[in-house]
């Protein structure tokens, strides 16, 4: 029994070797197998990668956008032309780029692949996506590289294709460190995104996208702010710098560098520079790698990036944004209308940017001899002032709204109102000329000419000169209304035609002036010709507003150049046309379609005729008046001499020697500068102080172009009436009173030498003319009609009879009212 029991262990221990030999045999076979099984389900995978995907994502979309957070609708803003924000250009009427209006992204759109600068194409692709023309959107080689490396905790390294960056955007995570789970999202989307578009149309969003320091967005954008030109402009080495800057934007300009031992900023500068310059190096390897350049380019560049690459990027300019008040108006008249801070758009501004600098300098000059007379004002740092110029047909052609647009936004030109003082009594006496020309066209049914009506007209236009008083109200007594004289003047001259009485600005002859063609018609007159209805600032129908008791606005003021243009309407414009890529937003062809972009205003609409060309004509020689009337014309100083930047009623300027005086005085005398027409204005507060001083000039065109002819406008007060210019008002006080005359006449006569010299205007022999040949003026000339002049002036309503102010005590004044002068 023991023997065989001894066979058997010993026949055990002899096949258990072999038994165990053939158990691990099986199990590394099996290994193997698996392993085999593993590495060609890996192959099969990584090579059938994306379709894998694809099917996944197809069958389980909804699941995988849950769980990821991720919207595959966002794929459809790529479709949308302005998903990426593009900022919109403001240019004069000569194409020149005048300002910019932009979102945070300033972004200069490409939009067209071709038009990619081959530099740009290949340095992009070489640094960011080498394999861009081969993948479907990732590059699983790179996936693979980054994936051993985190294993390995080396060096992070970068696997995202254009198509991912791009997706990244769309869930708008550029400029941060993406989770593991958004970079497997980016993954999806971008394979989604690789469906719908091909690899240009990718490459072409993908140049427009990426931020590059200096508030740029796009490589468009980004090569005008740090070398001052169009990308396609820019050298290989200039390019690849540009490249660089994708993944380490505004390196150059940054304010740190990142080794901390690094204290002044001499340092810090070197120490980003040197940072800068190896990226645009590695770029420039990567190109040679990639064999888009050749060895020599390659050499080439490098030893420029070494040599001149720094002195050859621009210093920071400034950014995007309206930098005066015509500009930000501009901005505001279409920010609700249209996406100018994103949609890449044109707007023709009417400005003309070298009279837009006289202006501005005519303004500061104002302010600045104010100044000298007012040293010690508290009050000072309320001061405001503005000015425009707008020529026959409403185009404005410069606007300062204000003063010192960095600290003051607010446009007291385009948007604010104030009292205009005597400059109102334009439409007093307009409304006056209106009644009296209705009346000789009743009166005289024969055929008349314009001029000859005008001329009835005129010598119909006679108004007392006479004290005058003002009831306040029940009870509360009446209130004398003072007439503005120099010493050499009489306060009163009786019974005077209109024309002394506007050129002389006498607030008496005006109020009754205003009472016979009945304040209410004056006020009709001057909404017509398109002064603002604005409810808090409504024109008031007492006697005071014929000598500027009430509130205008500014710029509106503008609509007074219907009287001298021939009758026509001028509504302030101060854009031409908004377009998009050459076509219109603003008018239509005759099919209908959008108008080829306006950039020069040439196909604006005829002007509409608001008053009767008699009513022109005879205003332009009552406005002649302040200018021409010698002495004691309110502007006659602008025909006889003025010292631009000094006080005309100063002693200094009779302290320079007769030589110096007469080499800084500018005079437009009638035989050498044509004719001129105007009006001052001086509002006064409650205690007669100068609150608001003005002065309205008009310029006739050439004969043959009498649209060019242009309005000036001058305005000057502080932020409340109660705060005076000066301290002399018409109630007496120290030195003579602060009046539109003695702060703007000096300043205005640089603009009319402007003019003169360079826009070819104030000449000799310059007329005021109709700026169209309408058909009222043709039926006039051509048969006199009667009955057609008729017609053209609006019906007003009992204005046959004319209540004396005196007796007129139906309506009370205000507690306070005005004089102005």
């Amino acid at each position: 029994m023991e023997k065989v029991e001894h066979v058997t262990l010993k026949r055990w221990i002899l096949t258990l070797p072999w038994a165990l030999l053939r158990f691990f045999g099986r199990i590394v076979r099996r290994f193997f197998v698996a392993v085999g099984v593993a590495v060609a389900l890996a192959v099969v995978g990584y090579v059938e990668f994306e379709e894998i995907v694809e099917a996944i994502d197809s069958r389980y979309s909804a699941e995988i956008d849950a769980y990821l957070g991720i919207d595959k609708d966002e794929i459809a803003r790529l479709h949308d032309p302005a998903y990426f924000a593009e900022q919109s250009q403001i240019v004069s009427e000569d194409q020149k780029t005048v300002a910019c209006i932009s979102s945070p992204e300033h972004r200069i759109l490409i939009n067209d692949a071709a038009d990619i600068p081959p530099f740009f194409t290949n340095a992009i692709l070489a640094s960011e996506d080498k394999n861009f023309f081969s993948h479907e959107g990732i590059d699983k080689g790179a996936i693979l590289r980054a994936l051993a490396k985190r294993i390995l905790q080396e060096s992070r390294s970068g696997a995202s294709t254009l198509t991912m960056q791009i997706a990244k955007h769309l869930r708008e995570g550029t400029g941060r460190a993406s989770t593991e789970t958004e970079k497997i999202g980016d993954i999806i989307m971008a394979l989604r995104i690789e469906r719908e578009f091909s690899r240009s149309e990718l490459l072409l969003k993908y140049v427009n996208m990426p931020y590059f320091g200096r508030g740029q967005y796009g490589i468009e954008a980004a090569s005008r702010a740090y070398f001052g030109k169009p990308a396609k402009d820019l050298a290989l080495h200039q390019a690849a710098f540009i490249v660089a800057l994708i993944n380490k934007p505004a390196l150059p300009d940054r304010a740190f560098a990142m080794d901390p031992l690094l204290k002044t900023r001499e340092e810090v500068r070197d120490a980003n520079w040197a940072e800068a310059a190896r990226g645009t190096t590695r770029v420039l390897g990567l190109m040679l790698d990639q064999g888009v350049i050749t060895d020599v380019e390659h050499s080439r560049a490098a030893n420029l990036v070494e040599r001149s690459l720094r002195k050859e990027i621009v210093s920071s300019v400034i950014g995007c944004g309206t930098h005066d008040h015509f500009l930000e108006r501009v901005r505001i008249l279409y920010k609700d209308r249209f996406p100018i801070t994103r949609g890449g758009l044109t707007i023709s501004i009417t400005r003309d940017d070298g009279l837009q600098d006289v202006l501005a300098k005519a303004v500061d000059l104002t302010l600045q001899t104010y100044l000298a007379r007012h040293p010690n004002d508290a009050d000072n740092n309320q001061l405001r002032a503005g000015a425009f110029v707008v020529d026959f047909t409403g185009d404005v052609l410069a606007e300062v709204g204000n003063v010192n647009f960095k600290q003051l936004k607010y446009d007291v030109i385009a948007t604010g109102w104030r009292q205009p003082g005597s400059t109102f009594k334009i439409f007093t006496y307009g409304g006056l000329v209106e009644q009296l020309t209705r009346e000789v066209l009743a009166a005289k049914p024969a055929s008349h000419g314009v001029d000859e009506i005008a001329a009835e007209v005129l010598e119909r236009c006679n108004v007392l000169d006479a004290p005058i008083f003002v009831p306040l109200g029940r009870g509360r007594g009446v209130k004398k209304i003072e007439n503005f004289h120099s010493r050499s003047e009489p306060e009163y001259r009786g019974n005077i035609p209109c024309r002394i009485a506007l050129g002389e600005s006498r607030n008496t002859a005006a109020m009754r002036a205003g009472a016979r063609a009945r304040i209410k018609n004056v006020i009709e007159l001057t909404y017509r010709l398109g002064m603002p209805k604005d409810p808090k600032h409504i024109l008031q129908p007492y006697p005071t507003t014929a000598i500027g008791a009430s509130e205008v606005n500014p710029l509106s003021m503008a609509t007074a150049a219907a009287f001298v243009n021939g009758g026509f309407r001028v509504t302030p414009r101060f854009a031409n046309d908004v377009c998009r890529e050459g076509k219109s937003l603003l008018h239509n062809d005759a099919q209908g379609h959008p108008a080829a972009c306006d950039i020069k205003g040439e196909n604006r609409p005829l002007q509409e005729r608001l008053i009767h060309p008699a009513v022109s004509v005879a205003m332009i020689e009552l406005l002649k008046a302040p200018l021409d009337v010698a002495v004691t014309g309110t502007a006659s100083s602008l025909r006889t001499g003025v010292i631009p930047g000094m006080d005309p009623l100063s002693d200094a300027i009779w302290k320079l020697k007769p030589d110096e005086r007469k080499k800084r005085t500018l005079a437009f005398p009638l035989d050498e500068a044509g004719d001129s027409a105007g009006k001052t204005g001086t509002a006064t507060n409650a205690d007669g102080k100068t609150s608001d001083v003005w002065l309205l000039l008009f310029v006739p065109g050439s004969p043959d172009h009498p649209e060019k002819g242009v309005m000036l406008g001058f305005w000057m007060g502080k932020d409340s009436k109660d705060h005076p210019l000066g301290d002399r008002g018409s109630t007496g006080g120290p030195g003579f009173a602060e009046s539109g005359a003695r702060n703007w006449v000096h300043s205005a006569a640089t603009v009319l030498a402007f003019l003169q010299k360079e826009r070819g205007l104030v000449k000799p022999g310059y007329k005021f003319r109709p700026i169209i040949r309408d058909d009222v003026l043709a039926n006039l000339d051509e048969t006199k009609s009667t009955r057609a002049a008729r017609d053209i002036i609006p019906v007003a309503a009992s204005a046959a009879v004319v209540e004396s102010i005196e007796q007129k005590d139906a309506k009370s004044e205000p507690a306070s009212p005005d004089v102005s002068h």
